[in-house]
C-alpha cells in the first residue's frame, strides 16, 4: 500500500537566547561558508511526503549569538581565501554543516519527530593552516503535534532543539576541542610555587 502526501516544507527560525559564559581572551575570526547560510535539505523518506527543511537562517543566528558570547572579539571574513582578510586574529574558525537525519513517526513507529545534525568546526591559524578539526553531532525530537499543531511545527520544534543542543556542546566541549589549547594563553604560575 502506498501512502501519499503533500510535500512539507519547514523553514527553521528561532531566538538563540546569550549563553551566560565567561568569554576567551581571543579574538576570532568566523568564515561562514555560503552552504551554510543557505543550507536546504530534501529527502524523501519512505513512507512520508518529501520534506523540505530550511536551516541556513537558524544556522547563521545560533552561531552568531554563540560565538560573541564565546570569544573577546569576533571579526565576520568575507573572503574564501584560506587567510584573507584574517590580520590581527587568534584563529579563524569555519563552521559547516555536514549532515542532517530525520525521522517522522510513520517510520519510527512511535509520536516523535527527530532530527540530527553533524557539524564540522574547522579551526585554523590567520594564515590558513589547519590546527584541529572538531565534529560535533547533536540531537532534537519532538512529540507529534505537542504544540498543538502539525507536523511541520513539530519538525521544526526538532530542528530548534537540535540546534540548542550544537551551542551547548561547543560551549562545554570547545577548549578540550582538537588544536585549541595552543590557542589558550598559558596558565599563571600559582604565588605559593614562586621562589621566595
Amino acid at each position: 500500500m502506498f501512502i501519499t502526501g503533500c510535500a512539507r516544507s519547514v523553514t527553521v527560525l528561532s531566538d538563540f537566547p546569550e549563553p551566560v559564559v565567561e568569554p576567551l581572551p581571543l579574538a576570532i575570526g568566523i568564515r561562514y561558508p555560503a552552504e551554510l547560510a543557505e543550507y536546504v535539505h530534501v529527502e524523501d523518506p519512505m513512507m512520508d511526503a518529501e520534506w523540505t527543511i530550511r536551516l541556513g537562517e537558524a544556522n547563521m543566528k545560533m552561531f552568531r549569538v554563540l560565538f560573541a558570547s564565546m570569544f573577546d572579539e569576533i571579526v565576520e571574513l568575507e573572503g574564501t581565501a584560506a587567510g584573507e582578510g584574517a590580520e590581527g586574529v587568534d584563529a579563524i574558525i569555519e563552521p559547516r554543516l555536514e549532515e542532517l537525519e530525520f525521522t517522522v513517526p510513520r517510520q519510527s513507529g512511535n509520536d516523535q519527530y527527530t532530527v540530527w545534525l553533524r557539524y564540522n568546526l574547522r579551526i585554523l591559524s590567520p594564515e590558513g593552516k589547519l590546527i584541529g578539526d572538531w565534529r560535533i553531532t547533536a540531537y532534537g525530537q519532538e512529540d507529534e503535534g505537542s504544540m498543538g499543531t502539525g507536523a511541520e511545527d513539530s519538525m521544526k520544534e526538532a530542528a530548534i532543539t537540535a540546534l540548542r543542543d550544537v551551542a551547548a556542546s561547543i560551549i562545554i566541549g570547545f577548549t578540550s576541542a582538537p588544536g585549541v589549547q595552543t590557542l589558550l594563553p598559558p596558565k599563571q604560575a600559582p604565588e605559593n610555587d614562586q621562589a621566595g
